[in-house]
């Protein structure tokens, strides 16, 4: 049995969201295989409380600045006290850090990169993780070299997507029928994700489809152009500005399909992870990161980002067929559940880690 490691994390979130979410769950799933993590943050209420929840020890060192140079001493202090055997880094500044950190240690350093990065910010570390194929390519069509990339697609918890859940709450609580059909766009309203268009396709679609409804939960700059849109197109009875909710599962499992327009710049988005999970078929832009998630006619649908009536054309295909909705969503699940758990991913991460310290001692 291979000797338990020291591992310590370090992320520069700016809001509790994606990459964020990953790095907590990652942190948590290590630390109950027996290793110890110790994850360095900035001081959030929203990241620190989480952090607690999951019982992990958290450092908020003070992190400021990209090009600040007394945060990487700070990491290396740190990760000289705890004797971490890998750091591994989240998001481009933490990765800068992290990466400067690592080389004045001699502490191998895994950057993570979760989203279409400049490949700038991740040039310290020995191996860059990409979130998805997608993201890989992207890095190699920077120049950086296929051998230090390795793929390791995002994880999620099962045990927060417990089946089967009762959808009836939510929508009593929305005021809408148990048999209306329901769409759900959970993501950041910004001009990237394309909810535009989706906002367009409802109002094709309201004609054969009266009571349809579209929840769009996040908030972001586009908000008030969103809903002037919904106001201009006279659909405000069929499509709903949520802003923020915290209950993304239980909106997704009240829906009949899960909806992501994004035009471009998709890692590997959580909430199609957890659309699975639930059993529910996705329709998504067909952009990279969204087509290694969903497979097209199989788990879900894709459609080419910016059309409307094609997207339009997709949702009203899945309302149609409820026995074809009903196959996609379970394959999606079946799918997910072997491809995108926390389990698989903490599995290939902790491959990385000592396939890495490994290689640098054969080095040494």
């Amino acid at each position: 049995m291979e000797k338990s490691l020291t591992i310590l994390q370090v992320i520069s979130q700016r809001h509790l969201s994606g990459a964020e979410r990953v790095c907590l769950m990652l942190s948590e799933s290590l630390q109950r295989r027996g290793h110890r993590v110790v994850l360095v943050c900035k001081r959030d209420t929203a990241m620190l409380e989480e952090a607690a929840l999951r019982g992990l020890d958290v450092r908020t060192p003070g992190l400021s600045g990209k090009f600040n140079p007394l945060v990487p001493m700070r990491l290396m202090s740190i990760a000289r006290e705890i004797g971490a055997d890998v750091i591994h880094t989240h998001l481009s500044t933490a990765s800068q850090w992290g990466g400067a950190a690592g080389k004045l240690t001699g502490i191998p350093v895994v950057s993570h990169v979760h989203a279409m990065n400049s490949k700038h910010f991740f040039l310290l570390a020995d191996v860059m993780v990409a979130c998805s194929e997608g993201v890989r390519n992207h890095l190699t069509g920077q120049g950086v070299s296929q051998q230090k990339i390795r793929v390791v697609y995002n994880g999620i918890e099962a045990k927060r997507v417990e089946i089967p859940l009762d959808r009836r709450p939510l929508r009593e609580e929305l005021g809408i029928a148990d048999d209306a059909p329901l769409l759900v766009c959970i993501a950041h309203l910004a001009g990237k994700k394309g909810q535009e268009y989706l906002i367009g396709a409802v109002a094709r679609l309201k004609e054969r489809w009266p009571e349809i409804r579209c929840l769009f939960a996040g908030i972001g700059e586009r908000a008030e152009a969103l809903q002037l849109q919904v106001d201009d197109l006279g659909i405000g009875s069929n499509v709903i500005l949520l802003g923020y909710r915290n209950d993304a599962i239980a909106l997704m499992n009240a829906a009949d399909c899960v909806i992501l327009p994004s035009l471009g710049k998709e890692g590997l988005p959580l909430v199609l992870l957890e659309a699975a999970l639930l059993g529910r078929p996705a329709i998504c832009s067909n952009i990279p990161g969204n087509n290694e998630v969903v497979i097209d006619g199989t788990t879900g649908l894709l459609f080419p980002p910016g059309d409307t009536d094609a997207l339009a054309d997709s949702i009203d295909l899945l309302l149609s067929d409820r026995e074809l909705s009903g196959r996609m969503g379970a394959a999606a699940r079946c799918r997910a559940m072997t491809e995108f758990t926390i389990e698989a991913m903490t599995d290939r991460m902790e491959s990385v880690y000592r396939d890495l310290i490994r290689q640098r001692k054969g080095e040494s």
